[in-house]
């Protein structure tokens, strides 16, 4: 049996879609009877997968919090700073008392691609262990830019992976792209989704068109300013339609100010977030993700399983999983005149929505890893014997 550990590099917030694949992963781990050890930032109080881990026998090893976490998160995503001054924000390494527990293999987990290329300490930590490991990494972004001493970090960093583990083929070559090198031990692999039951929901019976957009409130990467612009405009004002808001984060107060500087907040409605995915699609016709940067944002897959099409921008993943007006319509890049004509190829098509939410249904359920955490299990073990 393996001994794994697992290094998640989130730093902005204390859960995300990009933590999902990897406790996919370690609960297949616990459930074959291998030794997990997770290390985490210290968010005081954990989040109900990971409690639940600790419950399945996973040990906990807490990192402590800086007050500058955040901006690490925002430096490393942006890709604006060098690595020097992310040094002199981490005064000491803690991942050496992983150390402790001899593991067979590392699972680093990061929520955007270059997130380890910007800890310094994770990179010395990696070199002087000699542990085998892999990467999952789960969003990027076109505007990424890299000097030359980033680039050769990332390469080496990447290149001397077991694997890595992209969820979209979109993301890969998009790095391959940016750090001008082949990723010869790249693999895609899905999230897994929020739900038990993958059957299809009947069409909502309102008149009124419901639009749902399910995604973090954050702008700078879910783009719901975007859609606010356009709703806002005279030809969507006259139009029949309500959009729900589905997810909390840092811009809610601005998203809710913005709703009021274009006219449209008695249209607009802040769901919070909601556990039952399927309650979503019972009262909504449709997806709208006007997304800056993805991976392949699970809400997508969640609403094409419930039979439900999307319009979304052709970022991560969302292209390899929509097909342009078979089940859903795609935008060409995230801004507002292309999504705008995205959305009103989607209005004038709606009485063809309920069959594309067949149709997506379908295309969902034949494309779906129905097992993602036995699939990197796999990897896992197989870096592990490297």
């Amino acid at each position: 049996m393996a001994k794994i550990a697992v290094i998640s590099t989130m730093a902005g917030f204390p859960w995300g879609g990009s933590e999902y694949l990897w406790v996919a992963m370690a609960e297949q781990a616990l459930l074959e009877g291998h030794e997990v050890f997770i290390s985490i930032f210290d968010w005081s109080v954990n989040h109900p997968a990971i409690i639940q881990l600790q419950h399945k026998g996973a040990q906990l090893l807490p990192r402590p919090r800086f007050p500058q976490a955040n901006l690490i998160s925002r430096i490393s995503r942006k890709i604006s700073r060098k690595l020097p001054l992310l040094n002199s924000l981490y005064p000491q390494s803690h991942y050496h008392s992983i150390l402790d527990y001899k593991p067979d293999v590392i699972c680093i987990n990061e929520g955007h691609v270059y997130n380890g290329v910007y800890e310094p300490h994770l990179i010395n930590f990696l070199h002087t262990s000699s542990i085998p490991y892999l990467i999952v990494s789960h969003l990027n972004e076109d505007n990424s830019k890299l000097d030359s001493n980033t680039r050769t970090t990332a390469q080496k960093l990447f290149c001397s992976a077991g694997y890595h583990v992209f969820v979209s083929h979109h993301n890969l070559k998009l790095t391959e792209r940016q750090i001008a090198q082949s990723l010869p031990n790249a693999v895609v692999i899905q999230n897994p989704v929020n739900l038990s039951d993958w059957s299809r929901l009947p069409w909502p019976y309102q008149s009124t068109i419901c639009f749902a957009s399910v995604a973090r409130l954050e702008v700078g990467f879910k783009g719901q300013d975007i859609l606010f612009e356009i709703l806002s405009s005279p030809i969507w004002q006259q139009r029949d339609w309500q959009c729900h808001l589905y997810g909390s984060g840092p811009d809610q107060a601005y998203l809710e100010a913005l709703t009021h500087h274009y006219g449209i907040a008695d249209r607009i409605k802040f769901m919070g977030h909601v556990h039952d995915i399927r309650s979503i699609w019972s009262d909504n016709h449709i997806l709208l993700l006007p997304s800056r940067s993805e991976g392949t944002p699970l809400a997508l897959v969640e609403a094409m399983l419930c039979g439900r099409p999307a319009v979304v921008t052709d970022v991560g993943g969302n292209a390899e999983w929509i097909e342009d007006v078979q089940t859903g319509f795609v935008a060409e890049a995230p801004t507002p005149k292309l999504f705008d004509a995205a959305l009103n190829r989607a209005w004038l098509a709606q009485d063809n929505w309920k069959q594309m939410g067949m149709k997506a249904h379908e295309y969902a359920i034949s494309k779906l890893d129905y097992s993602p955490g036995r699939s990197l299990l796999k990897l896992v073990l197989e870096t592990s014997k490297i």
